[in-house]
């Protein structure tokens, strides 16, 4: 018994020695293979490096394009004075050692940078927006750059801490540029916009409200692994009290419909917030209000969303964001008022400013909050100015707070730019809404709202095309309420004609009219839809209440168009 007991033993100890040299053998190799063929990372002043690979193909000297974002890991084969050769993604070619670093710290070798519009520099890091700007070609000296802030798969370095006037701040490299000349590159060359406005405001007035203020270059398009763009979105609208009231229905939804996702109001259009929010006791002295009619605990929206999610529903939340009385009462500052300095009542309604950079930062933190709740997507709406208020702005009776003297596209844009940002580590999608009038129009109708401007920040646009929102003879149209087919489709057919001419990648999902509307008028618009080889689609009938959308919830049909 004591003889098997010792020969097991020296089995296993036989077999512990085995595997150690294993070990030991294998991570001799890794270690020779690291000291032969060091990793080394691509530096740049640039965000790529274009590299050409020359190869034969029929006789003939042709080029492999590769292009390398900054950071990029690539193995060293052979090393010279000036050039090395290395192997990047099976690919074996030559290139010049000033390229080449060996840490991520070392990778950015940017002096300066140069906004490509008006922006506001960070007070720190992902941290408040300070008052203090900079201009459009403006020369930022670059104090330090993080290896950390450096985004190898696209080169772009998230931020950079600059100096301006002997102080430091930080800015996000979505902003800039590492020269002035790409700073002052126009991207908007084939933009097309009305000049109707310069009747009132001057000559050149539309030129710069709508070209000059504004930055063309769009955004890298992203989909995020765990949430994937999508375009075959059959969508809802619903506010949070009727979904929690109603929680078994909107689940039926899914599996009796093409419905697919769920847009639900979290922030209405009298400034309350529907959840318990910790944001509003960050702007306000008495924030309590803001959440006084508040049903669910963030905790509980969180378990509420995940639970739809689960099932297959896309989760959007609709934020109403510059229509807040709430805010402008309590930050006169930040509002609209007339010269004497008193809240202006439009419309029935106080406004916060969307030149504000307070109610900016105030609907991007309440933003930020959602985007952790288990959402695929944030939509603002209302991101306008007040509309009608032409004669105040020409008879001088309306206090805009417009700090900056910008245009008001320029300050929509610049919002977006900001929540984009601010919202990129929560891998959640920005959307906006934009009303169907400025879309036609071509131009903003003196709201802010001007199409290409938007749709080159956002990830997803979404007009408001709704039937008895547009007169007879609109779009060549003799009664739009009566043709919901031919409507969608000349209305998708501007905004396709407009979206050409900007290289964003933004998704067009736009909202259709439910209520005063029949199944076959729902089914009618959103062929019109994909008449224009669009698909997805939004349902506005108020609230989503079930007794409404039950009346056309045979209209709830699939937009996704089959490839052939």
């Amino acid at each position: 018994m004591k003889y098997k007991n010792v020969k097991w033993l020296r089995f296993i100890q036989i077999a512990i020695l085995v595997s150690c040299i294993l070990i030991l053998g294998l991570f001799s190799c890794l270690k020779l293979s690291e000291f032969l063929h060091p990793t080394k990372y691509i530096v740049s002043s640039e965000n790529i490096i274009v590299v050409k690979i020359p190869y034969k193909k029929d006789g003939e000297i042709v080029e492999d394009v590769l292009k390398l974002p900054r950071g990029t890991e690539v193995e060293v084969r052979e090393t010279e004075q000036t050039k090395s050769t290395v192997r990047y993604e099976n690919k074996i070619f030559t290139i010049d050692n000033h390229y080449l670093a060996d840490s991520l710290d070392e990778c950015v070798q940017t002096e300066y940078v140069y906004p490509r519009r008006l922006v506001n520099l960070y007070s720190e890091k992902n941290g408040k927006l300070s008052s203090v700007i900079a201009n459009k070609g403006e020369e930022l000296k670059v104090v330090s750059v993080s290896g950390k802030d450096l985004n190898s798969q696209t080169g772009v370095v998230n931020w950079y801490k600059v100096e301006k006037e002997d102080k430091t701040y930080w800015i996000n490299g979505n902003y800039v540029e590492t020269t002035e000349k790409l700073a002052n590159k126009t991207y908007s060359g084939s933009v097309v916009y009305s000049t109707y406005w310069d009747q009132y405001y001057g000559k050149n007035y539309s030129k710069n409200a709508y070209i000059t203020q504004v930055d063309y270059k769009p955004f890298a398009q992203v989909s995020y692994p765990d949430n994937p763009i999508r375009t075959d979105i059959n969508c809802v609208h619903t506010n949070l009290d009727t979904l929690v009231a109603h929680k078994e229905y909107f689940m039926d939804l899914k599996k009796k419909t093409s419905i697919n996702s769920l847009c639900i109001e979290l922030k209405g259009d009298e400034g309350y917030l529907w959840y318990k929010s910790d944001v509003p006791e960050k702007y306000m002295n008495t924030s309590n209000v803001v959440c006084d009619y508040a049903i669910l605990s963030q905790k509980e929206l969180s378990k509420l969303f995940k639970e739809f999610q689960d099932e297959g529903f896309y989760i959007i939340a609709r934020l109403v964001t510059f229509k807040d009385p709430l805010f402008a009462q309590y930050d006169k500052n930040a509002a609209l008022t007339d010269k004497q300095g008193n809240l202006l009542l439009h419309n029935n309604s106080y406004w916060p400013s969307a030149y504000s950079r307070e109610a900016w930062m105030y609907n991007v933190d309440i933003a930020k909050e959602v985007a952790a709740c288990n959402v695929n997507e944030i939509q603002f709406d209302y991101v306008r100015f007040p509309d009608g208020t032409l004669q105040n702005s020409l008879d001088k009776t309306i206090d805009f707070k417009n700090k900056y003297n910008e245009s008001k596209v320029s300050a929509l844009q610049g919002f977006l730019m900001y929540a984009k940002i601010s919202l990129m580590d929560y891998q959640v999608y920005v959307a906006a809404d934009i009303f169907g009038w400025p879309v036609v129009a071509e131009d903003d109708q003196d709201i802010g709202q001007f199409l290409p401007a938007m749709a080159s920040v956002v990830d997803v646009i979404s007009p408001m095309p709704y039937l008895d929102h547009f007169s007879k003879g609109s779009m060549g149209i003799e009664d739009p309420t009566e043709k919901p087919r031919e409507t969608l489709k000349q209305f998708s057919s501007v905004v396709k004609r407009q979206l050409d001419k900007i290289e964003s990648s933004c998704i067009y999902r736009t909202w259709i009219q439910g209520y005063s509307c029949s199944s076959e008028d729902i089914k009618n618009e959103i062929y019109g839809i994909n008449d224009l080889d669009y698909e997805g689609y939004m349902i506005w009938y108020g609230n989503g209440n079930p007794n409404d959308l039950d009346k056309i919830k045979d209209g709830f049909i699939d937009s996704k168009i089959e490839e052939e």
